[in-house]
């Protein structure tokens, strides 16, 4: 009997932890999708940084992004001159959890990136 609780305690747990983290990753699967189409479009990473910001947080808000801001989420790094901007995505999100515990995701798109060997 005891058993059966403990599993079902544990069942509960991680079906709450996908319930509340899973939703994270989705939106920021869509906040990643929204910076490889606005880094694809050059005409755009030409224009000044407002414009840019601008424009992502008009395709946050097509994409129900309410709570998210261009400004909060994406590192505009200028490439010199005449090449326009470069786009990262870099931000936090704090989900509730449970009472006082929050579970807390970072995203950064630099995390996968491989550093090149240095030339010989």
């Amino acid at each position: 009997m005891v058993s059966v609780f403990v599993m079902l305690s544990i069942g509960l747990f991680l079906g709450l932890f996908a319930l509340k983290i899973v939703p994270e990753y989705m939106e920021n699967w869509t906040v990643e999708q929204i910076a490889e189409d606005t880094q694809a479009n050059p005409e755009i990473l030409q224009q000044t940084k407002a414009k840019i910001y601008d424009h992502i947080n008009r395709a946050y808000r097509q994409n129900n992004l309410w709570d998210l801001t261009a400004e909060d989420t994406i590192v505009l790094e200028k490439q010199g001159r005449g090449k326009g901007y470069s786009l990262q995505v870099k931000y936090e999100k704090r989900v509730p959890f449970v009472h006082n515990i929050h579970l807390i995701a970072s995203f950064d798109s630099s995390d996968g990136e491989e550093v090149p060997a240095p030339a010989e």
